[in-house]
């Protein structure tokens, strides 16, 4: 008996503490990307955007190769497991590359042209997206109390866009795309689960994200696009500008940022559901925010901040039913 006792005590501890490190794996992974996102956000005032993405798409794929290699040589490859370069879902694991793809390519879109705090803000309704996705993606269970917050969430994103009124641009839809097209990330990772180890997914990710990168740059260099120059869009079209070594720096060390992002982003979904994983990438808008104000001495409006706060709360009252349904539940 107390050895039964003690087995599940042993479980319970080895729960709580997945549970721990997979809440510190989105927050500073969040944190990680944060600080990349400000890097390309001042790179991008001297080059393209679809210049520093494929740069920096090649140094973390440089990068994640050497770590495969690293630890697959100290023997740290699962059991059963052919290498870390070998995956049973290549389909869904490309297809993850492809949304981050187009969602960081619209938020970096967003970011030559806007305050890192107003489109992170934006940005933030991502969570709400995943939830709202996770019903016909994922078969969860989503009351009432969280469709309404997940509108709330919603209409507040819209607001801070303010279509309709006389500071409306279309750069501040950008990040809402990018909300869209980033929740289905984790949904991918839900289901491919803890089947495929982190390395190995962020593996195929980047390899798909390299690969659209230099399909843009053979289109951009190669098909005559006629567009407004005074456009957000305009930013795609531009040829690659010659990098200072300065800059060349900078970009090294926003795709050494962005592989310890990816890295602590895809282990958290591996730990934990995405209904607790998912609150949690609101501190992305903290770490931006006080970025924003440290590097680019900017400040949030107040229809950023108080459009950011509705989100918050909104996504924290999702957590809140969640877990109240969860812990009815087991208590049944």
């Amino acid at each position: 008996m107390k050895s039964g006792v003690s087995r599940l005590k042993r479980i319970a501890t080895r729960a709580n503490s997945g549970s721990l490190f997979g809440v510190i794996y989105v927050v500073l992974g969040l944190l990680a990307f944060a600080i990349q996102d400000a890097i390309v956000k001042q790179l991008t005032t001297n080059y393209p955007v679809l210049e520093l993405l494929t740069l920096r798409s090649m140094v973390v794929m440089l990068g994640l190769i050497a770590i495969i290699i690293a630890v697959s040589r100290r023997g740290h490859v699962e059991p059963g497991a052919r290498s870390l370069f070998h995956t049973t879902r290549p389909f869904l694991l490309l297809l993850r590359g492809a949304f981050a793809f187009f969602a960081f390519t619209a938020y970096y879109l967003a970011l030559s042209r806007m305050p890192i705090a107003d489109a992170a803000a934006i940005y933030m309704s991502a969570p709400l997206f995943v939830t709202a996705l996770s019903v016909p993606f994922l078969n969860e269970k989503v009351g009432l109390h969280r469709v309404l917050a997940v509108i709330v969430g919603f209409l507040a994103a819209v607001a801070m866009i303010r279509p309709g009124s006389s500071v409306f641009q279309v750069v501040a839809v950008l990040p809402l795309f990018s909300a869209i097209t980033y929740a289905f990330i984790p949904i991918v990772n839900r289901k491919v689960g803890v089947s495929q180890p982190a390395l190995t997914m962020a593996f195929y990710t980047i390899a798909c994200y390299l690969f659209l990168c230099l399909v843009s740059y053979v289109l951009v260099h190669f098909v005559s696009w006629q567009i407004d120059p005074d456009s957000v869009f305009a930013n795609l079209a531009e040829h690659w500008r010659p990098m200072s070594p300065v800059d060349l720096f900078w970009t090294v060390i926003s795709g050494l940022f962005f592989i310890g992002g990816l890295l602590g982003l895809t282990q958290s979904y591996r730990l934990l559901p995405v209904s607790i994983v998912a609150p949690f990438e609101y501190s992305y808008l903290i770490w931006a925010t006080l970025l924003g104000f440290l590097v680019f001495g900017e400040l949030p409006g107040a229809h950023t901040f108080f459009g950011g706060l509705v989100i918050v709360l909104c996504g924290c009252y999702i957590t809140y039913r969640e877990h109240s349904v969860a812990r009815a539940k087991s208590s049944a």
